[in-house]
């Protein structure tokens, strides 16, 4: 791994640990200074931090640490409530058996997963449901929210590793029942069910973010 790739990943494991909180703001002399690096490095990890969402850049050669936003988090699911719902829906007519064993291995693999663990693997399910949808364009639109996303759904998880057991009961059983209408190439289902699945996720963070829920149902 690159200087700019071990810097990210320690940057990473203190932002996902809670060592570094939300709206930090760290700069690129002292976070090289403290890795015992050069800036440049250092910059190029804060620009892959950056595209990943978990910092927002700043003027002054400095970054701040990922900090939940409602009104971003409200525009993200709106938006995806919208287009994930259609991904489903065209991924019921391309996919294929193969896919559908590799979405049940996944989500099989999901129901003991520690929590962070989860998080990776809900990322990569959707991600592949949404590219056997066959629209370029969608996958693109997609995968970039979900990147800003992946950071509110990170909120689902104490430092300590915890989260809430009924909804990660609900959650998975929502995976579930979207592979298995793919499966049954039913898009109508599928596409119900990932409208269910996003709204139980939305009530969740708002809940955490402490706003009332003004999302459609």
């Amino acid at each position: 791994m690159t200087r700019a790739g071990l810097v990210a990943q320690k940057l990473r494991d203190m932002v996902h640990s809670g060592e570094l909180p939300p709206g930090t703001r760290l700069r690129q002399t002292e976070v090289a200074e403290r890795f015992g690096v050069s800036t440049t490095p250092v910059r190029e990890a804060f620009a892959v931090l950056t595209r990943e969402g978990l910092v927002q850049q700043d003027a002054h050669r400095s970054v701040i640490v990922f900090q939940p936003a409602a009104k971003e988090f409200e525009e993200i699911y709106e938006i995806r409530l919208a287009l994930e719902p259609l991904a489903a829906e065209l991924a019921s007519r391309y996919i294929t058996d193969q896919q559908v064993s590799e979405l049940e291995e996944l989500v099989s693999e999901m129901s003991t997963a520690t929590p962070s663990r989860y998080i990776e693997l809900n990322g990569v399910l959707h991600d592949k449901i949404y590219r056997i949808a066959n629209r370029p364009t969608l996958f693109e639109m997609l995968s970039r929210l979900r990147t800003t996303s992946a950071n509110y759904a990170k909120l689902t998880v104490t430092p300590a590793g915890e989260e809430d057991p009924d909804y990660r009961k609900a959650v998975q059983q929502q995976h579930e029942e979207i592979v298995a209408a793919l499966r049954a190439r039913n898009g109508k289902a599928a596409a119900r069910i990932m409208r269910i699945h996003l709204q139980t996720t939305v009530n969740e963070i708002t809940q955490l973010l402490g706003e009332e829920n003004s999302f459609p149902g």
